[in-house]
């Protein structure tokens, strides 16, 4: 349970505040352009695949370097390389903000830039969660990560509220403008943050990038916990999370409503994830870290799967809210149950593992882009979910740690 005055704590750390920040402004820019690329590639190509597309490029680097940005973390400066990333976001942002300006844009263009911004999401993970839980330390892991979460969730409404908005009224060149200053807000965190060496980088460096990878990969082998929890994030990615780019469709082709609504109908799924991550911080549900990780991905699943049913905007907004809440679960307690799993010199690598984990991503906006092209949005969803389901319990089987935990 997370006490007023351990979030007080927390947030009276100059060094914690910092990285927090980083985590809420880039959350914002991240949310904001997923919605924003997907109106705009659905308005110019017509096809659920394409906009699909552009949420596999965000993955693509996910699942290339996470391993190596991972054992970057442990040999480097974590603070140094989130300040080149966030100034490399905040160029990526502005120049798609130009050529929107200047009336120069294409998709292909847009595609270049959503690349781009995956390489930025795959640093979150290994080099700012990392921080942060560095920062923290592990008498103070669980209530940061949750409430890291819990704003990470809400960033998820407010970026794509924002991004509907501005997409409407401006334009995308008015959505990635504020996108451009929430990443130069990053840079300006980053750099008025204390220099801080790391615990073990030393001895770190002195091994081989293989041996790096050969350990942490013989670690999660011999441990069926963590490889558990290491496949549900799979899970997540592949037959959950796809779902999202889904709504911009939706909402275009079924709802027919404008960029400002599709925004509230995005954002209402952070809003339940926010709330969610809240309650769960408030220690109202008695379930374990695991319990609360697997049984929020199946509630999410189901729901997910209710809302591909629905043909209106009120119904499909509650099951949206309501496919938030069971999020909240899953996304406060997997940085949660990695940091505290992990041993200290092995933190920024299997980070690095899960980052590869979330960019199995690609293969499920994959999945449902082609279903989506060959059934429409609604059913896309509806057998996504259900693919999902199978594996999601078959792993319930035998995992002693979750009865017992």
């Amino acid at each position: 349970m997370i006490t007023n005055n351990k979030i007080i704590g927390l947030l009276s750390d100059t060094g914690y505040l910092r990285v927090w920040l980083v985590g809420v402004c880039s959350g914002v820019a991240r949310w904001l352009e997923l919605l924003v690329v997907g109106v705009y590639a659905y308005d110019t190509t017509g096809s659920p695949f394409l906009v699909a597309l552009l949420v596999i490029l965000r993955m693509l680097p996910l699942a290339l370097l996470g391993s190596i940005i991972g054992t970057l973390a442990d040999r480097l400066s974590t603070r140094l390389l989130l300040i080149l990333v966030m100034i490399s976001a905040m160029l990526a942002a502005l120049f798609v903000f130009l050529i929107f300006a200047f009336g120069f844009d294409n998709y292909w263009l847009v595609a270049v830039s959503s690349l781009i911004a995956g390489i930025v999401w795959a640093t979150d993970m290994p080099l700012r969660r990392r921080l942060l839980g560095d920062i923290a330390g592990l008498d103070r892991i669980a209530p940061a990560m949750s409430l890291d979460s819990a704003t990470n969730n809400g960033t998820r409404m407010i970026g794509p509220l924002f991004g509907g908005i501005l997409l409407q009224w401006l334009g995308p060149s008015g959505a990635f403008s504020l996108s451009a200053l929430m990443y130069a807000a990053c840079v300006l965190l980053l750099l008025g943050l204390p220099v801080t060496s790391g615990f073990t980088k030393k001895a770190v460096n002195e091994r081989s990038l293989f041996k790096d990878f050969k350990e942490v990969f013989s670690f999660i082998a011999a441990d069926r916990d963590i490889l558990r929890i290491l496949l549900i994030t799979v899970i997540f990615n592949v037959w959950g999370f796809p779902f999202i780019s889904m709504i911009p469709v939706l909402g275009r082709s079924l709802l027919e409503i404008n960029a400002s609504w599709i925004g509230v109908l995005a954002g209402l799924e952070g809003a339940g994830a926010l709330i969610g991550s809240l309650i769960i911080a408030l220690g109202v549900l008695r379930l374990s870290y695991r319990q609360l990780y697997y049984f929020g991905l199946m509630g999410y699943l189901v729901f997910a799967f209710i809302t591909g049913w629905m043909v209106s905007s009120i119904p499909m907004g509650i099951t949206l809210f309501i496919v938030g809440l069971m999020c909240a679960g899953f996304t406060t307690m997997q940085s949660t149950l990695i940091y505290s799993a992990a041993p200290p010199e092995m933190r920024g690598r299997l980070f690095g593992v899960v980052v590869i984990c979330i960019g199995t991503g690609l293969i499920g906006f994959a999945n449902i882009g082609l279903m989506g092209e060959l059934f429409g949005a609604s059913t896309a969803i509806r057998i996504v979910a259900l693919e999902g389901l199978i594996p999601l319990i078959l792993i319930g089987f035998g995992w002693r740690q979750l009865r017992s935990s």
